[in-house]
């Protein structure tokens, strides 16, 4: 009798545990790491709010998978001869979430609702295209006037999701922030804040019922608890996990998965150029040339990607510029070539008879394994003669001492991207404020307010990689890599991640069909 018990109560055991590994069933959850603040899109300004948003809403223009543009809302559209007006031709038949229908009146208030000077909001694509007026042509097709040629505006269109003009004019703006309205493939259920936001299919969009049915978003702060949330079977999709954080999902036994996608966010060491010999453009490269990349990949990122070569993003990027490889004779030959020595032989070079001793600022927690890959720079720099103190800093701290331009003369940064050959060019222009290298030079300058008028792809191509190569020889920055956005996914999941780190729920499948 005994062991008929201890039988039961080891096959009870067995079963509890098979429970617990028991695959996804239910509504596909995706574990966020933070709240968002809102959900009107006009007052978004985080990434994860338009991730969660461009699943509710449509833009006029999208940008597709590949990070290339293409059709949404509107069908087509054109440039006159003083490119300054804008044709946009409008997709037919569409309504909103409450039964509007999608039209030029839709266009022409969601554009004048963002520059409401008693409503305030914080989004800026109006200033961007220099927006003079909308004309409405007929009942789908409207016209786009700007006070200056910008071949840059179907760029800035990805984020103006279409607005129902009844209802965002007749709602009090608090409640907008919490119960949008869009054209888009999913329709709000509830938010609860800080604690989920429901979402389920729009069974009316434009492009077909979505496959998944029911979605849930929850923000959870700790990987950990992402992760074993994902183990147990309580989400679909965890991100902003790191890849020594992947071993426990690569190893599962219930078929988890990790994806790691090269993102849009470059990652550099900033070089502010009016700092003593850091203004020589061959101490630069040679900074560029004293670190082992590749080592770092490997002892960092466990093998995950690889030394940015363009300051440009794929695919504008040129591809005829190699990235800076490893080569501390060279950047030791270049520091002598500058006049460094070092004098004393304490391993430190020497420049007027002060040695090369300088702060390298990074933001302790921001960017992915930041402190770590700084202290790996600081002792390349060290094995070539340079002396770097490393300072981590708070992120707060470290946005105050940009807004005062105030960091150190070697600052760890990144900026993120929009996929747009004169936009990734634009974080080097003097007058950006997180620029803080103080490098100018004339020739990018005058090409840069160039590129901004030449709408003709061909030209905007030459034009583009002449300055991504005047930013290769000058080096204001050391370039390090575009950040890895990693993923963790449950068995049913197949999904590619996306480099805007963008989760677009109608790409997603589930291999048991359901959601």
């Amino acid at each position: 009798m005994k062991r008929a018990l201890l039988c039961v109560g080891c096959l009870l055991l067995v079963a509890l545990a098979a429970c617990g590994r028991e695959a996804k069933k239910g509504p596909f959850t995706v574990l966020l790491s933070v709240e968002a603040n809102t959900l009107d899109p006009h007052f978004a300004t985080a990434t994860i709010e338009w991730s969660i948003l461009m699943n509710m809403f449509d833009p006029l223009i999208e940008r597709r998978a590949d990070m290339t543009l293409g059709p949404a809302l509107a069908e087509r559209w054109e440039v006159d001869e003083t490119k300054k007006v804008w044709t946009f031709h409008l997709r037919k038949g569409v309504k909103f979430h409450n039964g509007e229908p999608f039209d030029a009146e839709s266009v022409r208030y969601t554009f004048e609702r963002m520059r409401d000077k008693k409503l305030k909001p914080r989004i800026t694509v109006y200033r961007r295209i220099f927006l003079d007026r909308i004309e409405k042509v007929d009942s789908h097709t409207v016209k786009i006037h700007t006070k200056r040629p910008v071949a840059t505006l179907p760029v800035w269109m990805v984020n103006a999701f279409m607005l129902p003009p009844e209802y965002y004019s007749s709602t009090p703006p608090k409640e907008l922030l919490k119960k949008p309205v869009g054209t888009g493939p999913y329709r709000l259920v509830r938010w609860i804040k800080d604690d989920r936001i429901e979402m389920k299919a729009n069974e009316g969009w434009w492009r077909g019922r979505p496959a998944i049915e029911k979605v849930i978003w929850r923000p959870v702060a700790e990987a950990s608890a992402r992760i074993a949330e994902l183990e147990t079977g309580g989400a679909d999709v965890i991100m902003n996990i790191s890849p020594d954080q992947s071993k426990a999902i690569i190893n599962s036994e219930e078929g988890l998965q990790f994806k790691g996608a090269r993102g849009g966010r470059r990652i550099y060491l900033g070089i502010r150029t009016d700092h003593a010999v850091l203004g020589d453009p061959r101490v630069r490269r040679a900074l560029n040339h004293a670190i082992d990349f590749e080592a770092i990949v490997k002892n960092v990122f466990l093998g995950h990607g690889s030394r940015m070569r363009s300051i440009v993003n794929a695919p504008n990027a040129d591809p005829d510029i190699e990235a800076y490889a490893y080569d501390p004779q060279k950047a030791k030959a270049l520091l002598a070539e500058a006049g460094l020595r070092d004098e004393n032989g304490d391993g430190v070079l020497e420049a007027n008879g002060k040695p090369f001793d300088v702060k390298l600022e990074v933001p302790s927690s921001r960017y992915l394994k930041g402190k770590e890959m700084a202290e790996f720079l600081a002792a390349y720099f060290r094995d070539v003669g340079v002396h770097v103190e490393v300072i981590p800093l708070e992120w707060s701290v470290f946005l105050a001492r940009r807004r005062k331009k105030t960091l150190a003369p070697l600052y760890f940064h990144g900026f993120s991207s929009a996929f747009n050959e004169e936009l990734d060019l634009g974080v080097l222009r003097p007058n950006l404020f997180a620029n803080l290298t103080a490098w100018r030079n004339r020739d990018f300058i005058q090409n840069y307010k160039k590129l901004g008028q030449t709408f003709d792809p061909k030209e905007r191509r030459r034009i583009s990689y002449r300055m991504q190569r005047i930013v290769r020889e000058e080096s204001p920055w050391v370039f390090l890599w575009n950040q890895y956005d990693f993923f963790g996914l449950s068995a049913r999941t197949q999904w590619t991640p996306r480099p805007d780190e963008r989760i677009y729920l109608p790409t997603i499948r589930l291999k048991d069909g359901k959601g």
